[in-house]
């Protein structure tokens, strides 16, 4: 795995297709000489802008992005001394809004949280696949040298032993 680990929202096929007609029109205003072009442009963007996280686990520093086209923006910040990486189930709400009508749709997902100074937290991941986050958080948790919690069920906390799940792949308590 890589020293970075980057978690960036995925931008909708909808946004995306919106976002580069928008900016297609606003580069041939531009070239026609048409600044109001600008606007279109500017907006094409704003569809298109993502945010997310990378972790370095080198330097162990982490940054919140904003992301366009690939592109990721974001101050990096030292990870005050990482206590443990959690991962659970939530759900997630995206919310569709039309002039007059609005839908929100519930997705459920998998987040990796970094917890620091007992209570403070740092979302560095999310997947919808159960086996890529416990990798993803295996990796970090050796890495920095952390504990691993499973909380995929709620109530139902538990450390999970790192050695077992990366040389065997299964995942076994410590508690």
């Amino acid at each position: 795995m890589d020293a970075i680990i980057r978690y960036t929202r995925k931008v909708p096929i909808w946004k995306t297709i919106l976002g580069f007609a928008a900016i297609a029109v606003g580069l041939l205003g531009l070239i026609s000489l048409v600044y109001l072009a600008l606007v279109p442009l500017l907006f094409g963007f704003l569809m298109l802008k993502t945010e997310g996280a990378e972790i370095d686990l080198e330097s162990k520093t982490y940054r919140r992005t904003n992301a366009v086209l690939g592109i990721s923006v974001g101050k990096w910040e030292s990870l005050h001394n990482p206590e443990y990486i959690s991962v659970f189930n939530t759900t997630e709400d995206i919310t569709v809004r039309v002039i007059t009508a609005e839908s929100t749709n519930t997705f459920p997902i998998i987040v990796l949280n970094i917890f620091y100074e007992r209570n403070k937290k740092i979302t560095v991941y999310k997947t919808e696949d159960i086996k890529d986050a416990f990798d993803v958080a295996s990796h970090i948790a050796d890495a920095l040298a952390i504990d691993l919690l499973d909380a995929t069920v709620k109530n139902d906390y538990k450390w999970v032993d790192t050695d077992i799940l990366r040389e065997k792949g299964d995942i076994v308590y410590t508690d």
